[in-house]
């Protein structure tokens, strides 16, 4: 069984759609949770029982009628990253505010480097998500940058950094906030942290 890899972010085309083959409604909606409860609500009018289970078919369901759902198998591992963990990279890095960030062209590359790899999830918030685009966007002051759409909510499972911030900074400064926070993530084999 799938479900959509990000839930929080509404799919290509603004909606979420799905036609319940237990009902035959079709429902549309820009908030996944609010589709799951007029589902329950339409299955209940109906005197459907609902079952346990009965949202991880729902989503199921979603993934396999709307191929512009990005979606991953249900049983895959949950990322072990939280909004905790996030915090906790942009404090760090507030402190080597000053230092030089990357190019353009080298954010490029190591975002394509992340795109790619097996390690990286989606970042939920666990605290208001306003702060950390308020922090982002201290830290990386007034530079006009380039965060490709793909980024958006993406972190490192290695390290629980955010991709679209982590890439713009040197390899000295994250490998000083790594050694800051104790840690010795085990990047994968091909991650762009492992050069130099």
């Amino acid at each position: 069984m799938k479900r959509p890899a990000n839930e929080s972010i509404v799919p290509p085309g603004g909606r979420w759609n799905y036609l319940d083959p237990l009902t035959g409604i079709p429902f549309s909606t820009n908030n996944l949770t609010v589709l799951l409860q007029e589902v329950r609500q339409q299955r209940k009018a109906n005197d459907i029982v609902i079952e346990s289970g009965w949202e991880i078919a729902v989503l199921d369901g979603i993934c396999e009628q709307n191929s512009n759902v990005e979606c991953l198998e249900a049983g895959k591992q949950e990322i072990p990253m939280t909004g905790e963990d996030v915090k906790r990279f942009l404090l760090t890095l507030k402190e080597q505010v000053g230092k030089e960030l990357v190019s353009d062209e080298e954010h490029r590359r190591r975002a394509d480097i992340c795109l790619t790899c097996p390690k990286l999830g989606y970042v939920a918030c666990t605290f208001p998500c306003g702060w950390v685009s308020g922090m982002l966007t201290e830290l990386l002051g007034a530079r006009h940058i380039h965060r490709p759409a793909e980024l958006h909510k993406r972190g490192c499972t290695a390290c629980g950094c955010n991709i679209d911030a982590k890439t713009y900074y040197p390899l000295d400064v994250l490998k000083a906030v790594d050694e800051k926070l104790g840690r010795l993530p085990d990047y994968w084999e091909h991650c762009w942290m492992r050069e130099g």
